[in-house]
């Protein structure tokens, strides 16, 4: 049999058919690859981005008197009062019941705005007062903003995951913890939503999302311009979860580009 030399032209296009089939899959952006940010400022918290197929949903939490209310300032807790359990928990615990779509994956991803330990503490507390939400695969509750220490990732239960911080090592180093990164679009660009990226920033931007993906994980920006041109230009990115305000707008923008494939740096 006639072998090939890696001078083989035929060679190249071998690796790279392997490179673009492994790596280089392509994907449909839906609204599951929408991030309902701030999402207990919306008419209807937690369902309303639900229902419109939103993959990942926040709720940033703070605890008061033994109480997890959800809310971004403690001053929210008392101008418009929610709760962890009663607005997020308990229709998602409802929804999974009648969900007919097996596919379908949605993030909790639950922000810590009080001390870490005691307030996650009480996260887990009021999730497994629910059994269905500790041992479906249907949902993620991933543990951001006061996190704990990433050495102690590893004690907690394994449906509790955390967001992971691209540049910290220990996150790297504990990954099969992380369910996805999330970082700072400002870290990275000044850029305002119009136009073209600059692009020395555009390429510190690429990197960052094909670090992502080189480690089998998902990425999202915050911080960053929240308009339909940036959606796309975030989509020709590879950004797998676009951060938005504007949940019905983003989900009709999905709807309309729906046939448009982009190359995804993972599967």
């Amino acid at each position: 049999m006639k072998r090939f030399s890696l001078k083989h032209p035929l060679f190249f296009v071998v690796i790279i058919f392997a490179f673009y089939t492994g790596y280089g899959q392509t994907i449909a952006y839906t609204a599951a690859n929408g991030h309902a940010h701030n999402d207990y400022e919306h008419n209807i918290p937690f369902i309303q981005a639900y229902h419109l197929g939103f993959g990942s949903i926040e709720a940033d939490v703070i605890l008061e008197n033994d109480s997890l209310y959800v809310g971004h300032n403690h001053s929210d807790i008392f101008s418009k009062p929610l709760f962890f359990e009663r607005d997020y928990i308990e229709p998602l615990y409802k929804a999974l019941q009648v969900q007919k779509d097996t596919t379908r994956k949605v993030i909790l991803l639950i922000d810590l705005k009080t001390e870490a330990l005691v307030t996650l503490k009480k996260v887990m507390a009021i999730i497994e007062k629910y059994p269905l939400l500790t041992e479906t695969t249907a949902v993620q509750f991933v543990i951001t903003g006061n996190q704990p220490s990433p050495s102690a990732f590893d004690q907690y239960p394994a449906y509790i995951y955390f967001d992971g911080n691209i540049n910290n090592p220990e996150h790297i180093q504990h990954i099969s913890r992380i369910a996805i990164f999330s970082d700072n679009f400002r870290k990275y660009s000044k850029w305002n939503g119009k136009g073209d990226i600059p692009v020395r920033e555009k390429k510190e931007l690429t990197t960052v999302i094909e670090k992502a993906h080189g480690l089998h994980k998902r990425i999202r920006f915050w911080g960053c311009p929240d308009n339909p041109h940036t959606w796309q230009v975030f989509m020709q990115m590879q950004v797998d979860y676009i951060n938005t305000d504007h949940i019905e707008q983003l989900a009709t923008f999905f709807k309309k580009h729906s046939t448009a494939i982009i190359p995804a740096g993972r599967q």
